[in-house]
């Protein structure tokens, strides 16, 4: 497992404790810290994500709001709203991730922390924040717009 995405399952597990707890970031860095077998540079990985998911909270739980319709944040189940919460973050600021990247690493994270339903609440909310924030990206299978030539005043 690459660097980034024991990053990105740290990140999780530490915004899943301040979302239960009501802990600083650095109260959950010094814990999570502690561990003996914590792979250093996912770590620190980790932390730029959970500072970052953490000073952009209000604006990213107002785009969760608006993606997730029929959806109280508060009623999210905890590890969703979480996952959520990263894949925002990554897709509005940190923006030399590839979107695909984020949207595949937060439905595999999902897979291994939620259950079923939560690969398809996450990919529908993931998809459509895409559209918002990332519209000059193409998707994996997107077509390229071959250019046409323009007719010679030749011809």
């Amino acid at each position: 497992m690459g660097v980034r995405r024991r990053g990105r399952e740290y990140a999780l597990q530490m915004l899943y404790a301040m979302d239960l707890t009501g802990y600083q970031p650095d109260q959950v860095f010094a814990g999570f810290y502690a561990i003996q077998d914590l792979n250093r540079d996912a770590f620190y990985y980790a932390r730029r994500l959970v500072d970052g998911v953490h000073g952009q909270m209000e604006e990213i739980d107002g785009v969760l709001t608006k993606y997730a319709e029929h959806w109280k944040i508060h009623r999210m189940a905890v590890v969703d709203r979480n996952l959520l919460r990263l894949g925002l973050y990554e897709l509005m600021f940190v923006k030399e991730v590839p979107f695909p990247i984020v949207i595949n690493e937060a439905l595999e994270i999902v897979k291994e922390f939620s259950d079923q339903e939560g690969t398809q609440f996450l990919n529908g909310i993931l998809d459509a924040a895409r559209k918002e924030f990332r519209p000059e990206e193409n998707g994996p299978r997107a077509k390229k717009k071959v250019p046409v030539a323009e007719p010679s005043e030749e011809s």
